[in-house]
């Protein structure tokens, strides 16, 4: 008994279950026929002719063509027209519509040309276009041969000492790369196969400028002399000095420029400030008498003419400074004529003076130059901290020596004052203050309190 399975039912609500359990190959079966028939063609569109050939012959008989056998050498030249296989696939074979119906039509190779065309080729063949370009492509070709027959000389003299130094540079190894440390396979993998050597960037001012590495005060020793340790203490003296008064100008001109005041006198300041405009009571003297008389503020003005001495006095004294002030000026007018030779000798010596500081500043500025660091990035290089050991901590003995530096920071800084590295910035990342927060509940216990609140006091005593 052939029992028949039940079709299990799922749920098709979204794309992909419905494509799992969708059976959609009937679909696809006819798209797929319809594809090949627009690559084809469609069948409806071919003739009978295309599609049948009507069998007269039969299957037994072959039907041998009248043909004249062709030669070896017309077979060649049939095949001169036909497609070679290898690009074949390149042709199109597809029978599908181009989708852009305005595309430009590019004409085959071969096919003949039109009335326009004509009329195009006639006016650039009398304006002379086409053979200026002829004799412009035979030029080329020409130049090209020469150049081809120039690189072809064969080198007719021959001064080269091949079993001497030179070897390494009629081969085109560089000057750099010629050396005991270097090996022949490394040398001739540097050299490109033109034999143009790749133009080597000119090495930065510093290298050769400054020294290799700089050599250390002697006061530095473990044992120094006595002289160079007093030496090395007063150039720390003058350093020490020099910040001093750099934190003494910054307090100065920050901290010290802002007075101190009180908290009574700042609130005796701010009730002032706010007080301004308010009319302060004045409480009433009873000394002196009232009589309930109206008195103005101020009294009235009386319009006091002018008499005419008055007047004549007034014009006097605007005359009398007029003069003196016209006096004074032909005075000066004079002293300068007579100043004229002493202000040009002044400004002659003040130009003399500008020239000879001008031309220092040149010459510092240009050994400057040479002496420069290159500027590798936008970081200053560190400045140079002076070691020192003050005479009780100094030891004889290399075993008891005490550094105050360390040796691979003061490396480091070392290359980046003489350019070999970039100046780099400590960046300190700083630390993030959590806060701590006590959530009650019915598990927490007086344990759990104790313990928040010493966390609490020990923090507060760490601030």
């Amino acid at each position: 008994m052939i029992v028949e399975k039940k079709k299990k039912r799922v749920s098709k609500r979204n794309k992909t279950a419905w494509r799992k359990h969708s059976d959609i190959r009937d679909v696809e079966d006819f798209l797929e026929e319809q594809r090949l028939e627009e690559r084809l063609g469609h069948i409806d569109k071919k003739t009978d002719d295309e599609i049948f050939k009507i069998d007269t012959i039969g299957d037994d008989v072959e039907e041998k063509p009248d043909v004249k056998p062709l030669s070896a050498k017309q077979q060649k030249r049939a095949k001169l027209v036909e497609t070679p296989r290898c690009f074949e696939i390149l042709l199109n074979s597809s029978k599908v519509e181009d989708p852009n119906r305005k595309r430009n039509h590019l004409k085959p190779v071969g096919s003949k040309p039109t009335d326009l065309s004509k009329l195009t080729t006639k006016r650039h063949i009398e304006k002379g276009t086409i053979l200026k370009r002829l004799q412009l492509a035979k030029k080329d070709k020409r130049q090209a041969i020469q150049k081809k027959k120039k690189a072809k000389n064969v080198r007719q003299t021959y001064n080269k000492n091949l079993w001497g130094t030179d070897l390494p540079e009629a081969k085109g190894i560089p000057d750099t790369l010629v050396g005991d440390f270097t090996t022949t396979e490394a040398q001739l993998h540097n050299v490109p196969t033109t034999r143009r050597l790749r133009p080597k960037p000119p090495p930065p001012k510093i290298v050769v400028s400054r020294k290799a590495v700089e050599l250390p005060h002697g006061g530095i020793s473990y044992n120094p002399a006595f002289a160079d340790h007093q030496e090395l203490l007063q150039s720390v003296v003058q350093h020490e000095q020099k910040m001093m008064k750099k934190e003494e100008h910054l307090h100065r001109v920050t901290t010290k420029m802002f007075s101190r005041v009180t908290a009574k006198e700042k609130q005796m300041e701010w009730e002032e400030e706010m007080s301004v405009g308010l009319q302060p009571h004045k409480p009433q003297d009873d000394s002196e008498p009232s009589d309930n008389e109206y008195r103005a503020v101020n009294p009235p003005v009386k319009n006091k003419k002018k008499d005419h001495k008055a007047r004549r006095k007034q014009r006097e004294q605007i005359l009398e400074k007029e003069r003196r002030k016209r006096e004074k000026i032909d005075k000066k007018k004079i002293t300068d004529l007579y100043k004229l030779r002493k202000l040009q000798s002044s400004i002659s010596k003040s130009e003399a003076r500008g020239e000879v500081q001008r031309k220092k500043r040149t010459e510092k500025r240009q050994q400057h130059e040479k002496t420069a660091l290159p500027n590798l990035n936008a970081h200053k290089t560190p400045a140079v901290e002076p070691d020192f050991l003050p005479p009780d901590q100094l030891s004889g003995d290399l075993r008891t020596v005490s550094t105050n530096t360390n040796l691979l920071r003061e490396r480091f800084e070392s290359l980046q004052r003489r350019g070999a590295l970039a100046a780099s910035k400590v960046m300190m990342k700083k630390k993030r203050r959590i806060k701590s927060y006590f959530k009650a509940g019915h598990k927490v216990t007086d344990a759990d309190v104790q313990k928040y609140i010493n966390k609490l006091d020990g923090t507060a005593k760490g601030k």
